[in-house]
């Protein structure tokens, strides 16, 4: 794997890997907390956390839109912590797999998503990590500010 890739998906390994644990936390009651009328439910942001990894993937590869829309649905997960965590280490795997595939030809190769952002390969893998990151903060925000739970899972090395 191409040592900035590889890079990456190790910090990937470690947010794949605090999502679990603060998954661990929850209960399948607590997917059903809707925090705001306006946001996901808990359940429906890690169901959307758990599709990213190949989403985003794909994405990068030139998916279209009907292609995308297929994917997310026949692979949503059920609304159960063990269904959102197979999905997404599934999904993670699917990730890791194909860049661990790519060599630097295809890194460096620029795609145009079906929503119109043009990045190299790499670039979206940069993107994914940020995608990911995003939700998780947003996970975590919730289970301290709106659970009143501390999680006490190192997010960070």
């Amino acid at each position: 794997m191409n040592p900035y890739c590889k890079g990456i998906i190790q910090q990937m390994d470690l947010a794949v890997d605090s999502v679990i644990k603060l998954m661990d936390t929850l209960s399948d009651e607590d997917l059903l907390n809707k925090p705001n009328a306006e946001k996901w439910s808990i359940g429906e942001l890690l169901a959307h956390m758990s599709v990213i990894g190949k989403a985003d993937f794909l994405i990068g590869l030139g998916a279209s839109e009907e292609e995308l829309d297929q994917y997310y649905e026949e692979t949503a997960p059920q609304m159960s912590l063990k269904s959102i965590a197979s999905t997404l280490t599934g999904n993670y795997a699917y990730l890791r797999n194909g860049m661990a595939e790519m060599e630097e030809k295809d890194l460096q190769q620029v795609t145009t998503s079906f929503f119109g952002a043009v990045h190299s390969r790499y670039e979206w893998l940069l993107d994914t990590q940020a995608h990911f990151y995003h939700h998780r903060g947003q996970l975590h925000a919730i289970l301290v500010h709106v659970l009143k739970r501390e999680p006490n899972v190192q997010l960070f090395e």
